[in-house]
This record gives C-alpha cells, sequence and structure tokens, in this order.
C-alpha cells in the first residue's frame, strides 16, 4: 500500500531507476536475490525469463503474496543475519530498505557481500542517522537505525566497495503520503543537487562491488566520501 502513494512512487521510482543504472537486469544467465522482498517490488524488476530470482524475506504471507504473482520466483522464508546459501552464488543482490530493521548492520552486510560472485554488485538502500531529518525523527521519539559513516566502515570491513551513490528523500513527508507537493519538492530536490549531498541525505543508496580475489584496490578514507 505504502508504494502507491505518492510517496511510496517517488522513492521507488528513484530506487528503480539507481539499480537500472548500477546494474544491467537483461543478461543471461543471471542470478538476483532480493533480500527484505515483501510483495516483490523489485523482484519483478527482472523481465529475462533467464533470470533466477531468489527472494527472501521473513514474511511468509508477503513471500506467498509474491510467489503468486510470479510463480517463476524462488521464495526463502529466512534471516538476512544467516542466509541459508552458500557463498559466491549471486551475480546481483539487492537490499532496499532493508538495513533499517536491523539492529546487527555488520552480519547484514557480510551476508551479503558473502552471498555475491566475485566481481558482482549489490544495491542497498538505508535510512541515515546522521542526517536532519533523522534528528527531527527523534525528537518525536523515532530516527533512523544507522548513519552513513557507520554503513560505510562495515562495508570496508566486509571487502565491499562503494561504486556510487545517492542521497534522497529530502521531503518532509512520511512514505506514506498523498501530498500534493511530493512531485513539486522532488523536482526540487534533483534541482538544487540536494541527492549529491550524500552524507545528509536522509535516505542513501548505493551500488556495492564484491571485488576479485587478487584485486588491489585503493583503500579510500572514509572522511573523503561526500
Amino acid at each position: 500500500m505504502a508504494a502507491k502513494t505518492r510517496m511510496g512512487k517517488y522513492l521507488t521510482e528513484i530506487e528503480t531507476d539507481f539499480i537500472s543504472k548500477a546494474v544491467d537486469l537483461s543478461q543471461e544467465p543471471l542470478s538476483v536475490m532480493d533480500v527484505g522482498a515483501e510483495a516483490g517490488r523489485f523482484s519483478l524488476l527482472p523481465q529475462n525469463s533467464k533470470v533466477q530470482v531468489v527472494s527472501i524475506d521473513i514474511n511468509a504471507y508477503a513471500l506467498r503474496r509474491l510467489k503468486q504473482k510470479a510463480c517463476q520466483v524462488n521464495i526463502i522464508l529466512a534471516d538476512a543475519r544467516c542466509l541459508p546459501l552458500k557463498e559466491g552464488v549471486f551475480d546481483v543482490v539487492f537490499m532496499i530498505e532493508v538495513l533499517d530493521y536491523i539492529p546487527e548492520l555488520d552480519q547484514a552486510l557480510s551476508e551479503c557481500v558473502r552471498a555475491l560472485k566475485p566481481g558482482a554488485s549489490a544495491v542497498l538502500s538505508f535510512g541515515n542517522k546522521s542526517s536532519l531529518k533523522a534528528r527531527l525523527k527523534a525528537l518525536r521519539g523515532k530516527s533512523y537505525r544507522h548513519s552513513y559513516g557507520e554503513v560505510l566502515e562495515c562495508m570496508s570491513k566486509t571487502g565491499g566497495w562503494v561504486k556510487k551513490k545517492l542521497g534522497y528523500n529530502w521531503l518532509p513527508m512520511g512514505r506514506t503520503s498523498q501530498n500534493n507537493m511530493v512531485y513539486i519538492l522532488a523536482c526540487l530536490e534533483k534541482i538544487f543537487g540536494l541527492r549529491r549531498i550524500v552524507k545528509y541525505s536522509p535516505w542513501v543508496i548505493m551500488h556495492i562491488k564484491k571485488p576479485f580475489p587478487d584485486a588491489k584496490l585503493m583503500q579510500v578514507p572514509l572522511e573523503s566520501h561526500k
């Protein structure tokens, strides 16, 4: 239901566009894992019949709904912190709007990177605890769970390499809002370049690459990320 609101459509559009630019889902053969799939917003993105999709969630009802919509999708009832899958089997992993529900950030990211093939990609998003929007939410007794810096540091420890990142959701509305100003404010967010101020963006989406075992990557200082 949230995805069908004006705010939900805005968020999904940004996330889908970012995914389409980060990974080529038309490749074949291709194996994709969607962690925290719910009813399948992103599990259904691959249109190629030769793409194998595995959808993971802890919500059995959501997975059953997804299976009814797309019988070709493989569903697994499991926790993102302990995936019942072998190491290095997926070409792409999605973790969209999942980390906000997982206190154990290191476990979730380690499992995400572990499941990827060397050189493969992951796309993940999260609410940024170090943003102004998070501080305003904290005044109401709510907040995001992880900060931008924490995610970068944890990703560095797991061996993942951040290839691209984008900030979004600067709009002063909740994710289920039907406010008529959503489209206008989204345009202003883009025009004024707020999406490039990733460190302080309310939400962040990242394209992660798993390096090859023999790759010698330059380590970028965390404070240099903007």
